[in-house]
């Protein structure tokens, strides 16, 4: 309980922090494409997930309930430059039965994950754009020390407009999880095939990982569109559970197909659903030495996004 209401005060001083200072970053879950210039002002959407009975390596199995929570504001400083702030909190409860490598049974549960981040775009000249996103923020199982839960690290990547349709660039994130650093290339895409018909990034790299493809097509009053990326979710695990001080970490390839469609003149509506492919479950103890890693069967989810811009 203690935990929970330390998760649940740091959130609505971020959250108020955020209202007052009106500043805004990039937003996950509101599919909008990460070289695209948007709008600014303040957007915020609420997301749910839920991830099915799926088998673990012939070790039990699990299932995933997920609520996401952004808060983003972003301000056009110049003809040149646009900064922003935001903050993005997850939570994961995850329900296993059995036991992973046959030994460890319920080895996490209620994962919060909380970031926070700024953001710059700069704008070079009429092609070239600078993007750079540093970020800090905690992901932790319930019971987990904070202090040893850190995750920060930042992105950044240039992109090119080759016309007025087709937008590439490249980048890279390095982030600093518990117990490990990592990187990951960013490959930035911007394509407007033909007026309805579109290859972008749908999602904002970050932490969890860099920012995946969606080929997406407008239709008057809603779009569809399937897609894929890459995540993984890595947190200190509880101080008094199966693996004390250790490190949890879910990692998966997301495919997947979606709807969506207006809500009024502010609101966006978005239906997910897909499967979670090549998805591996790890368990390293509080030295950062692995003595758990179990790969699962790909696992269907479906998911909605409620977002709105102000």
């Amino acid at each position: 309980m203690k935990g929970h209401m330390q998760i649940i005060t740091y959130l609505l001083l971020t959250i108020f922090a955020l209202l007052s200072t009106a500043a805004v970053a990039l937003s996950q879950d509101t599919v909008m494409n990460i070289v695209q210039e948007r709008d600014t002002g303040f957007s915020v959407s609420a997301s749910y997930l839920h991830q099915f009975d799926t088998d673990i390596n012939r070790s039990g199995e699990f299932r995933l309930d997920k609520a996401l929570i952004r808060s983003d504001w972003k301000r056009k400083m110049s003809e040149t430059v646009t900064l922003g702030v935001g903050a993005h909190y997850d939570y994961s409860d995850y329900s296993f039965t059995g036991r992973l490598n046959d030994q460890i049974a319920d080895p996490w549960d209620e994962v919060h994950a909380l970031n926070l981040s700024v953001s710059a775009l700069f704008t070079l000249d009429k092609n070239w754009k600078l993007f750079v996103a540093p970020s800090a923020g905690v992901a932790a199982e319930a019971g987990a020390d904070w202090g040893d839960s850190m995750v920060f690290g930042g992105i950044v990547w240039a992109s090119y407009r080759f016309s007025p349709s087709l937008t590439l660039g490249l980048g890279a994130g390095v982030f600093s999880k518990p117990e490990e650093v990592s990187a990951f290339p960013l490959i930035i895409v911007d394509w407007k095939i033909t007026d309805r018909l579109r290859l972008a990034n749908p999602v904002q790299a970050g932490p969890t990982g860099p920012a995946g493809l969606e080929l997406s097509y407008a239709f008057n009053d809603f779009t569809i569109a399937a897609g894929g990326s890459y995540r993984s979710a890595r947190f200190r695990l509880d101080d008094h559970g199966p693996v004390s001080d250790g490190v949890g970490e879910d990692r998966s390839f997301p495919l997947w197909a979606r709807f969506s469609a207006k809500l009024g003149k502010a609101g966006t509506l978005g239906l997910y659903g897909g499967a979670m492919v090549g998805g591996k479950m790890t368990i390293e103890d509080s030295r950062g030495h692995e003595i758990s890693d179990e790969s699962y069967d790909a696992s269907p989810f479906l998911a909605a996004t409620v977002s709105f811009k102000f």
